[in-house]
């Protein structure tokens, strides 16, 4: 049987693999969308299509997991088979190649960012180490995709080798311990109210960041080193917000309706210094959002598998969502319009996405709510 510290390790190693697997890999098929196109001698919008075809495909099979929890050397082979998949789509030239290895990854990585992010609710400070984990990642793949534009399938096989290595470890730590968290994990039921907070944080992220950055491009230019180095820049904050104790849980509605502001600021005044404040002001808000979120959850539902899996993936279809709106409304109306009209539902969301009826009152200032924690 695996000892504490062993598992700990695992949990730990678990976490990081989501983290290159989600945001770091995930990512730079976004942001690398028109060099990989280059590459493969397709259009850049069609590396865009893929890239939402693996998300959907990793959702799916995530969503195949909600009941249980995969045990360490099963998540381990999802990081070794999520790796290889990464690495030789960041090897090849052959398009159908290409498309058939992403997708092989995104059907390995769903599983192993789920069940990472489950293993971590388990204790409130792998919840917090999960939570730096994943915004890092963001910071990591604007800063890959910086460095990378030139060799764009570089970073997708650094992050490759990095995945099978770590799964091989895992898989190699636990291969005879019996773990507990392969069996069925219900625990306590989420609120749903709680559900419309992950769904506006989602929708507030993935509506402004990639549209923002466009805003700086004219129509004959693809994203570049100059925009992902903002975005790494608006990512600092929020890394370092997460770092503090969470906030109340009544603080979530001002943080929402902050982050909203955030696209609002982008649209209003597009330009290189507003649009990283704005950005970072939407990713800090929203990360704080989740972080209060996150604890209610883990508390109400006494750490539970089912509750971690489906506030990823609320946060997930929400963002395509908010993405998918924004850009419809740009090709239309404009990206400052498309971003203004994105707030609106956030702002909607706000007042319903906590308890009508606090725990207790409270006399604190808003900015105590917002930045000292309070167990829920």
């Amino acid at each position: 049987m695996a000892t504490c510290g062993s598992s700990s390790k695992s949990v730990a190693a678990l976490v990081l693999g989501g983290t290159l697997a989600g945001p770091v890999a995930g990512g730079q098929l976004v942001l690398l969308a028109k060099p990989l196109g280059g590459v493969l001698g397709i259009p850049g919008t069609v590396v865009g299509y893929i890239a939402l075809t693996v998300l959907t495909v990793g959702g799916a099979t995530a969503l195949l997991t909600v009941r249980r929890r995969l045990s360490f050397p099963i998540a381990g082979v999802c990081a070794m088979v999520t790796g290889a998949g990464f690495a030789v789509a960041g090897s090849v030239s052959a398009p159908w190649l290409f498309v058939t290895a992403a997708v092989v990854a995104g059907a390995a990585a769903g599983p192993l960012v789920v069940t990472g992010r489950a293993m971590a609710f388990d204790s409130n400070g792998a919840l917090t180490g999960w939570q730096v984990a994943m915004t890092t990642g963001v910071a990591v793949t604007a800063g890959t995709a910086s460095l990378c534009y030139e060799r764009p399938g570089l970073g997708l096989i650094l992050a490759g080798a990095a995945l099978i290595v770590l799964g091989l470890g895992i898989a190699l730590a636990n291969r005879n311990a019996s773990q507990p968290g392969s069996l069925i994990v219900a625990r306590g039921a989420l609120p749903h109210r709680y559900l419309l907070g992950y769904a506006a944080v989602g929708w507030i992220v993935g509506g402004t960041v990639l549209p923002s950055l466009h805003l700086l491009l004219f129509r004959w230019n693809a994203l570049g080193a100059e925009q992902t180095n903002l975005l790494v820049l608006a990512s600092i904050p929020a890394i370092a917000a997460l770092v503090l104790p969470a906030p109340r849980l009544g603080a979530v509605v001002p943080l929402l309706i902050l982050a909203a502001g955030g696209s609002v600021l982008v649209a209003t005044a597009p330009g290189r210094a507003t649009l990283t404040i704005g950005i970072g002001v939407a990713l800090t808000a929203a990360a704080r959002a989740a972080r209060a979120l996150d604890v209610a959850v883990r508390v109400e539902t006494s750490g539970s598998h089912r509750a971690a899996t489906l506030t990823t993936l609320v946060v997930v279809g929400a963002g395509s969502a908010g993405l998918a709106t924004v850009t419809a409304l740009g090709e239309l109306f404009g990206t400052g319009s498309g971003l203004t009209v994105l707030a609106l539902p956030a702002l909607a969301l706000a007042p319903r996405c906590v308890p009508r009826a606090p725990v207790r009152a409270s006399r604190s200032p808003l900015i105590a709510q917002v930045l000292e924690g309070e167990a829920p």
